[in-house]
């Protein structure tokens, strides 16, 4: 099947995964000394969405199951914007699915717990979302293309509605968990955490992707 690749069109690859797995992990888990999510599959270990999480027993090419939602997302009304690589998407409400944070496939979602804000508050939101979906580019299938300088626009979220990306790079799915400007304490500054899978490094023997694709961008001045 096809799966995007940072900076290129689809290429051809070898099977990808055909399980769920999380964008992001739970913050079930998380260590004391941090705020981010420790457990799960992401980050980088997002397979194909809409599929079931499957036991290690499974082989290549077997499904489980799809995992249940624990609630569906909610529009926000607000909509998200990235000229530069041609996004436009709205933004749903979301919490964990099935512990982790996993937006459903085909949606943008910013995540509503632990402490992260609604985009255009003060504090740093969390939004997600897919490259791929059953072999087919998801919303945030160019996100890797985005750099640093570039715009990003909210529409219909109180607050600013122009920002600045900062930041733009892989990281590690582990050193995610742990990334202060993703789950960090933020009381002055009005940031977003743009975060997807990359494929740039592969997958790990468990069908992960090893790494993640992370945009920070904070309110232009």
């Amino acid at each position: 099947i096809f799966v995007m690749q940072r900076g290129a069109d689809p290429v051809a690859a070898g099977p990808a995964p055909s399980t769920h797995a999380s964008v992001l992990p739970g913050p079930d888990a998380a260590p004391a000394e941090a705020p981010g999510p420790t457990e799960g599959p992401g980050p980088g270990g997002e397979r194909e969405p809409g599929q079931g999480a499957a036991p290690a027993s499974l082989g290549p090419g077997q499904t489980a199951e799809p995992p249940v939602a624990t609630a569906p997302p909610v529009a926000s009304g607000i909509t998200l914007s990235i000229p530069g690589i041609g996004l436009g998407e709205g933004l749903h409400a979301e919490g964990l699915r099935d512990g982790k944070i996993n937006p459903a496939a085909g949606t943008v979602m910013w995540y509503t717990g632990h402490d992260r804000v609604r985009p255009g508050e003060v504090g740093t939101a969390v939004i997600a979302g897919h490259v791929v979906n059953r072999g087919r580019p998801d919303a945030f299938a160019r996100l890797a293309d985005v750099a640093v300088g570039d715009t990003v626009q909210l529409a219909g979220a109180t607050g600013p509605d122009t920002y600045r990306v900062v930041r733009a790079e892989l990281v590690d799915k582990n050193a995610l968990t742990t990334d202060q400007q993703v789950w960090g304490a933020n009381a002055s500054v009005r940031r977003l955490a743009i975060v997807t899978c990359d494929d740039a490094y592969g997958f790990r023997s468990d069908g992960h992707r090893v790494a993640n694709y992370v945009v920070i961008a904070e309110a232009a001045s």
